[in-house]
């Protein structure tokens, strides 16, 4: 059974603010701000961790905290458990901590009527584990609250395959937003199958090798190492010789 993938909670991808000093309101945190009213879907199998509904919703926004019920695939390589927190949901008074919700499940919807929020957006935030809630950071005389554990929300969430890319940059920088389908790579050429998978780069160690791949199969690549990859392909992830794989076209 293939591994769950990781995807961003809404189907289109817009970017209205990004990382960074350069930052409106994101300073300290790697939170990102994607346009629009949509309709916002579990991201993976999930449940509530965490939920805040302040009374003040004209400056204080609402927020959902959804963490994996299982271990998820992520872009950069990460396999184990995620956090995600969504801001500006249009609702969230019928939520229970402890709800569970199927991928794909529609959430909610994103919406500007809660927090100081200048248009319609979702607020996205990611973390790696189980737990994570908001901490207090202060730079000089601005602070902001931030997810715990945070990591960059495009090394993390996949972009579903039927989704749109409208934005990616802020500021001038791209933002490497990714669909599977953008590291899917075929193996070609290997002269004698299988070609080794290995769980370490070494090509002098035959206890390294954990499986084999033959000419035709795919796999999804998150980075070479020299001149090996390091790929996944169904329940198994380890490093190939690089030079056998082509990108699908």
């Amino acid at each position: 059974m293939a591994y769950q993938r990781a995807y961003f909670p809404v189907k289109t991808i817009s970017l209205s603010q990004g990382y960074g000093s350069g930052s409106s309101t994101h300073k300290l945190s790697y939170a990102i701000d994607l346009a629009g009213i949509q309709n916002v879907y579990a991201p993976f199998d999930c449940k509530v961790t965490k939920l805040y509904q302040p009374i003040d919703t004209k400056n204080h926004a609402n927020t959902v905290w959804l963490t994996s019920t299982k271990k998820v695939l992520s872009p950069n390589g990460y396999y184990g458990y995620l956090t995600i927190s969504i801001t500006h949901p249009s609702e969230i008074s019928k939520m229970r901590i402890g709800t569970i919700y199927k991928q794909g499940e529609k959430i909610c919807t994103t919406s500007k009527m809660t927090g100081n929020a200048t248009g319609n957006h979702v607020h996205i935030e990611v973390a790696k584990g189980k737990d994570s809630g908001w901490v207090k950071k202060t730079n000089g005389k601005y602070s902001e609250y931030v997810i715990l554990n945070k990591v960059k929300a495009e090394d993390y969430l996949f972009v579903d395959e039927d989704s749109t890319i409208k934005k990616k940059a802020y500021k001038n920088k791209n933002y490497n937003f990714i669909k599977e389908s953008d590291i899917t790579y075929v193996v070609k050429n290997v002269p004698s199958e299988p070609l080794n998978v290995r769980s370490t780069t070494s090509l002098n160690n035959t206890k390294n090798i954990i499986g084999g791949l033959t000419n035709g199969e795919e796999v999804i690549k998150f980075y070479d190492k020299g001149n090996m990859s390091y790929i996944y392909h169904y329940e198994m992830m380890g490093y190939v010789a690089n030079r056998y794989l082509i990108k699908k076209v």
